[in-house]
């Protein structure tokens, strides 16, 4: 009976963290690098792994490598986050996308809001908000990107944006 008891009780079944997922109110430095030098995306950031069973730190991670890929000038990456492959006409984001002189770029996010009841949430927004340090200062950007599954259940796409310059 011992054997059997040391056994199970050596079992674990609760679940650990991926590694390349952001969890909900994490911090990530992005440092800006040259539009050149687009594949320079920090694996912290990396675009998440496709799955019908993507959860909603998928979401974040998402978020987070469509930033480093707008902080690198890469539009097409950047682009291919939103739904149907592109932004608006005029990026609801444009005041982080229209950022020149970037020299680094820190992105705090909240933990997000389920924008449905179902279970796991098909749409989430979350509140993000990003310190920006350029050669003339540093300023931050503050608001919420919304982000809906993806139609073949292989990850999330933006679909909306609210991102303003602060004060504070």
């Amino acid at each position: 009976m011992l054997p059997l008891i040391l056994l199970v009780g050596g079992c674990s079944c609760e679940r650990r963290p991926d590694a390349e997922t952001v969890p909900a109110g994490t911090d990530v430095q992005v440092v800006a690098t040259p539009a050149v030098d687009s594949q320079a995306t920090p694996a912290a950031v990396a675009a998440p792994a496709p799955g019908p069973a993507s959860s909603v730190s998928d979401a974040v991670s998402t978020v987070h490598a469509y930033l480093a890929a707008v902080a690198a000038k890469d539009w097409p990456k950047a682009d291919a986050y939103w739904s149907g492959g592109k932004p608006p006409p005029r990026p609801d984001d444009f005041s982080v996308r229209g950022v020149e002189d970037l020299q680094s770029m820190r992105i705090n996010n909240e933990s997000p809001t389920p924008l449905d009841r179902d279970s796991p949430p098909q749409s989430v927004e979350i509140p993000v908000t990003i310190r920006v340090r350029k050669q003339t200062g540093v300023y931050e950007i503050r608001g919420w990107y919304r982000l809906r599954r993806k139609i073949a259940g292989d990850g999330w796409e933006i679909t909306s944006a609210s991102m303003q310059p602060s004060m504070g």
